[in-house]
């Protein structure tokens, strides 16, 4: 079920939509590195038989031109895009930069879509490789995601017609 994630604006396209949807409904505890409006996380919340973690900053990616005063609105429309998830325990929105975040749990699924600053790749796949989850993520073909991932050895492969990177 993506129908409310394709009501939100954002960058994912239906198919890519669709993958999320069908991989968290096999997963239960889902952290999700940047999220922005919201749209991939309603697809992973309306779909998981558990929880979304999302971790963002709320103020917009910066390598989009936002003005200020519409980045400081990106937290409100976030939560009304959630429409009851939150106060479902289906989201648990931590709002913290990507790069302090700690976790008290193990994740089962990991979705990078956070900066797409090569740094900040790298030290999010750093971050999260070392988890027995499926580890995942967006933008594969940007020029600074795609050489952080040719760097991991682990081997990646792309989701047929997205742009989504998966480790196997």
């Amino acid at each position: 079920m993506i129908d409310k994630a394709l009501a939100i604006d954002g960058w994912m396209s239906p198919v890519e939509l669709q993958w999320l949807a069908e991989q968290a409904s096999k997963h239960y505890r889902i952290v999700e590195i940047g999220s922005h409006l919201g749209r991939s996380t309603r697809a992973l919340a309306d779909n998981t038989p558990g929880t979304v973690y999302a971790v963002d900053t709320w103020y917009g990616p910066p390598e989009v031109s936002i003005p200020s005063w519409e980045r400081e609105k990106i937290y409100g429309q976030f939560l009304a895009n959630m429409n009851g998830l939150i106060e479902a325990g289906k989201v648990v929105a931590l709002r913290i930069n990507h790069k302090d975040i700690v976790v008290n749990f193990t994740p089962d699924m990991i979705f990078i879509d956070g900066s797409h600053q090569y740094e900040d790749v790298k030290r999010d796949l750093e971050k999260w490789r070392g988890y027995p989850a499926l580890l995942c993520g967006h933008d594969a073909t940007w020029t600074e995601v795609s050489k952080a991932l040719g760097e991991l050895p682990d081997t990646i492969e792309l989701v047929p017609d997205t742009d989504i990177w998966v480790r196997k």
